[in-house]
């Protein structure tokens, strides 16, 4: 083993030889990072999500970390609250986010929450016309029988 590829790290005193060909790398993370958080499994939910680390709960027995995911789905965007607890087997696992996963565009997702807006306005010009039809149609018809309808 050549001199350039093994270091000496000490530990609580203890010196170890490190190999850097083999060396485990350990990422650390802080609020505000982006991660990689992958659903394994075999049904919808699998798959890579960009999420962003927005909490740290700094319990005494099981820290946590809290991530939100977007969940960019066919026609909509959605975010929802994912923890990972220490000591505790997760259904999600992270890793580093980096400029070339591309897993979303912010065109893409602003474009879906455009459309969904679109659709809740249009939801709600319906039940607009809907409550106006009530109030000056609907309800005419049976104040004529006598039936008192409270608005």
């Amino acid at each position: 083993m050549s001199d350039e590829h093994k270091r000496i790290v000490e530990v609580d005193g203890v010196k170890l030889e490190i190999d850097l060909r083999t060396a485990k790398v350990i990422d650390h993370y802080k609020i505000g990072d982006p991660v990689r958080v992958l659903f394994p499994g075999t049904g919808y939910g699998t798959g890579i999500r960009a999420g962003v680390i927005v909490g740290v709960c700094e319990f005494e027995k099981n820290p946590a970390i809290e991530i939100l995911v977007l969940d960019a789905e066919y026609s909509s965007a959605t975010f929802k609250v994912v923890t990972i607890i220490s000591g505790q087997a997760n259904e999600v696992q992270i890793a580093p986010y980096d400029r070339y996963s591309g897993l979303f565009s912010q065109s893409d997702i602003v474009t879906r929450f455009d459309r969904t807006i679109q659709q809740k306005e249009l939801e709600l010009a319906d039940l607009k016309l809907k409550k106006d039809y009530f109030i000056n149609d609907f309800a005419k018809a049976f104040q004529q029988i006598n039936v008192p309808v409270s608005e």
